[in-house]
């Protein structure tokens, strides 16, 4: 009896492996067929490039659904189960990232590897909130797809590559104190504003100069912007990121060519052993 139950279970966990989908490009494996030709070649760059200049590694991962390949436990699990199969990123800093979406499930995850600290999370959440799901919903997909990786690409993956960590989101909430603590709020705020008026006041006395921010990670701008590492603008951009600059690109019509990506660019040498812990953002449209 004994001898039968390790047997099936033999049988059964490489079956349940082989249920997850086996990559076939280490950048691109657009196996929905939701990417445009054109959004094909710019992150296939973009991400070719962040894996030359810093040894990061990212990938694009489209699916029609989770059910097909035994993801019935939520989308969070199944997106760290991939991630860790296929092994993105270096083993030892465990920095890569993995863009999914399951478009029959209305889902998408940026997952990022263990090696990322939990405030990156929150940045996550931006890109998936206003690069990707507005366009998904859409129905735009390859727009969606292209904005979060360019914007995970400049918002995460560099800085992290610089040693930058961004400060954790702090969230505060109401106690039995809370009308002192919102009294206090109050005056606060009337003095801070005081100071404020009085500040540009004292600033639009004095003759107006272009200054270039130098800052180490993501930042508004003065216009309330979200800005990247290299101060380049984030949302709504359609160029492609390449040998450190940006390079003006133009919108396709989206639907897929049904291919994972161009075979110029494929790559047979692997990942790298990476793995995740969880970490990242999902979205539902």
């Amino acid at each position: 009896m004994i001898r039968a139950i390790l047997l099936w279970l033999i049988l059964a966990l490489p079956a349940a492996a082989q249920s997850l989908p086996d990559w076939e490009y280490t950048s691109i494996n657009d196996f929905a067929g939701l990417l445009s030709n054109d959004d094909i070649r710019t992150l296939d760059q973009a991400l070719i490039a962040l894996h030359d200049q810093t040894g990061v590694e990212g990938t694009v991962v489209t699916l029609a659904n989770r059910a097909s390949h035994g993801g019935q436990s939520g989308l969070e699990p199944f997106a760290t189960r991939l991630f860790n199969y296929w092994g993105v990123g270096d083993k030892r800093r465990n920095d890569g990232f993995m863009i999914l979406i399951l478009k029959d499930d209305r889902e998408s995850r940026i997952e990022l590897g263990a090696g990322y600290p939990k405030a990156y999370d929150s940045i996550a959440q931006y890109i998936m909130d206003t690069d990707m799901i507005p366009a998904f919903r859409d129905g735009d997909y390859s727009t969606g797809l292209r904005r979060g990786t360019l914007s995970v690409i400049e918002l995460i993956a560099e800085p992290h590559a610089t040693g930058f960590v961004p400060e954790p989101m702090r969230i505060s909430s109401d106690t039995d104190e809370g009308t002192s603590t919102r009294a206090s709020l109050i005056l606060l705020g009337v003095f801070l504003a005081g100071f404020a008026a009085f500040i540009v006041y004292i600033v639009r006395a004095q003759p107006r100069r272009t200054k270039r921010p130098s800052l180490s990670g993501p930042y508004l701008d003065e216009n309330g912007e979200l800005r990247g590492y290299r101060g380049s603008p984030i949302s709504g951009s359609s160029g492609s990121w390449s040998s450190g600059s940006w390079s003006s690109g133009h919108d396709s019509d989206s639907g897929g060519s049904g291919s994972s990506r161009s075979s110029s660019s494929s790559s047979s040498g692997g990942y790298g052993g990476g793995s995740s812990s969880g970490g990242g953002a999902s979205g539902r449209w």
